[in-house]
Order: structure tokens, then sequence, then C-alpha cells
């Protein structure tokens, strides 16, 4: 979690805790995609504002991500009259070096539809 809030105030644990005087850190996890059946995650994303920036830390989310076995992303949404009406999304885990791709909202949706289909190959509860 950055020291600093940047864009607006959090709640109220992440005001608390950025006002520690301390080295303690902590980061939020902004996305966890899990299974509609069985609950077990199947992504990990980092999720900004799109402000016209190249990058945004991603270690602790890319070490959780290798950890369990699944997939990261970098997510930056644009919205425009309180609509997220582009996303710039960028795939960190298992490969990092995969290039930045530019989705409508939908096209992210459909992404989000085929992770989970891939999990419904190896779900314990999918004929539940």
């Amino acid at each position: 979690m950055a020291r600093n809030n940047y864009y607006n105030q959090g709640d109220a644990y992440s005001e608390w805790h950025r006002a520690l005087k301390n080295d303690l850190r902590y980061v939020d996890i902004d996305s966890c995609g899990i299974c509609n059946k069985c609950k077990q995650p199947i992504y990990l994303a980092e999720t900004t504002f799109d402000v016209g920036q190249a990058w945004k830390a991603t270690t602790a989310t890319e070490w959780l991500a290798r950890a369990a076995g699944i997939p990261s992303f970098l997510i930056f949404y644009k919205v425009e009259n309180g609509e997220v009406v582009r996303l710039r999304v960028k795939q960190l885990t298992p490969e990092k070096d995969r290039k930045e791709v530019v989705l409508e909202p939908q096209a992210w949706v459909q992404a989000m539809e085929l992770l989970q289909e891939r999990h419904n190959l190896v779900c314990k509860k999918r004929d539940q």
C-alpha cells in the first residue's frame, strides 16, 4: 500500500495504516477473480485509473499469483461519465513480457469468462 493516497481517500483501515509511523507495509488485492462454483481464485489483478501512466507496482500481486499458480494482470481503466470505457491490460504472470493490449470493457468480460471456462476443466464442483 502506498504511504500516500494520490487519488481519493480510502477506507478507514487503509487511511489508519497509511498514517502509521513505521516500516510496516501492505498491499490491497484490487481484484481476485474466483470460480462461481468452488470459490477458488482463478486470477489476480492490480487495477488503477488510466491517467496515461506506463506502470504500477505489482511485485506482491505477481508473487502471490505465482505461488497460487494462477495468472495475474495489470489493468489501467479509463472512466468517462462514471462508466469504464476502455482498459489497457497487461498479463503479469505466468509470462511477464507480454505486450499491453487495449480492450473495450466487453472484451475484458470475455477474457474473464475464458479464465472461468479454463478453470471449469479442473473445477471440483463444476457439475453441481
